[in-house]
């Protein structure tokens, strides 16, 4: 296992950001991302299910319904949609679901009086996508806390470019 946490300021060293893990999901190579928020699992739980609030931080729109076995939608601006199924979905602990041939796994558990700690684990597609994945989720989940402490949303694509480079570093075999 491989953990990387800490990208020189990178981003904004004042600001929370997730610790990743490089590990295998029945046999297949997969990223898994801890970060913690300042906010319950049950207001992370509408963060991650309802299409109303995806739209601010996850990277395309993305429609689902947290059941088993519900179909989900992304849809990238300019692209035809893709298709995913929701595999696991426990009210307001775990949703999982497919994304083309990945897994997206989130489970939320409570950490304290008022946050609760996020874990995603991504199954992969292509392992030589590692770095650019872990940039991308990076990023995300930066966004999700943006978005729950009321800050501006963005990023500096010089941030972007670097922050894959270092990832492809670190995550390579």
């Amino acid at each position: 296992m491989f953990g990387f946490r800490g990208y020189d300021g990178l981003v904004n060293p004042e600001k929370a950001e997730p610790t990743v893990t490089k590990t295998t999901v029945d046999g297949k190579p997969a990223l898994r991302f801890e970060m913690r928020y300042n906010f319950a699992a049950s207001v992370l739980w509408k963060h991650l299910t309802d299409p109303r609030k995806l739209k601010y931080w996850f990277p395309c729109e993305l429609d689902l319904l947290p059941r088993k076995g519900a179909e989900v939608t992304f849809t990238f601006p300019g692209e035809r949609p893709t298709k995913g199924t929701v595999l696991e979905a426990e009210k307001p602990n775990l949703l999982a679901y497919t994304w083309d041939r990945e897994v997206l796994r989130w489970e939320l558990a409570n950490d304290g009086d008022s946050g609760a700690l996020l874990t995603l684990t991504n199954t992969l597609q292509d392992p030589d996508a590692a770095g650019s994945s872990a940039a991308g989720w990076h990023f995300t989940l930066i966004g999700l806390d943006d978005l729950l402490n009321e800050r501006p949303l963005g990023q500096n694509p010089a941030d972007w470019e670097r922050l894959v480079a270092q990832y492809q570093e670190k995550l390579s075999d």
